[in-house]
């Protein structure tokens, strides 16, 4: 077991492939998306952002989204008229 281990100790280190940089987010860079403009099947309108305003955006509905769920689940515990 002890000339085993002395083997791998002496291996010389194996070269992988080189670790892949994730890109750099540019808050910066402009985005568009096309929507359907609401009450149309047809229309659409083009609405463009940085990649913060992008972020902030779903930031802020997501806050919308948890608050509403909370709420709701204040009521499901205690129903209207059951509070002090």
């Amino acid at each position: 077991m002890f000339p085993v281990s002395l083997l791998l100790l002496a291996a010389p280190p194996q070269d992988g492939p080189p670790p892949v940089a994730k890109p750099v987010r540019d808050p910066n860079r402009v985005t568009c998306v096309n929507r359907v403009k609401t009450g149309s099947r047809t229309n659409f309108e083009q609405i463009c952002h940085s990649q913060a305003e992008w972020d902030l955006l779903k930031r802020e509905n997501r806050s919308v989204v948890e608050r509403g769920q909370q709420q709701q689940n204040r009521m499901d515990r205690d129903p209207p008229g059951t509070r002090n």
